[in-house]
């Protein structure tokens, strides 16, 4: 099992839409939570299963709207973002480049 890693700004984007969620309708929050948490359970055992995103970054579908974007390093399987998949994603895919060096 490797060990999660979110960095923080993933950790930021992952609370906002809790947050929004909870505003909306109690407890779908946290049934996000839960299945992100059951989705990151998965990832630590087969952390190349998802599938790619902008290489080398990877995409993991939850709840059939967001995406975790992570990448499988060494030191683990490193967090880069939570996000609205049905968004404009070319600013995160160029954020990512940037990360990468591409």
């Amino acid at each position: 099992m490797m060990e999660i890693i979110w960095t923080a700004g993933a950790g930021r984007e992952l609370q906002e839409v809790y947050e929004q969620l909870e505003d909306a309708r109690e407890n779908s929050g946290r049934s996000l939570i839960a299945e992100v948490q059951r989705m990151v359970e998965l990832l630590s055992a087969q952390p190349h299963m998802g599938s790619f995103f902008e290489k080398p970054a990877r995409k993991l579908l939850v709840a059939n709207r967001y995406g975790i974007i992570y990448s499988p390093e060494d030191r683990g399987v490193v967090v880069l973002s939570f996000v609205d998949m049905r968004r404009d994603l070319q600013p995160l895919r160029k954020r990512i480049r940037d990360w990468y060096g591409r």
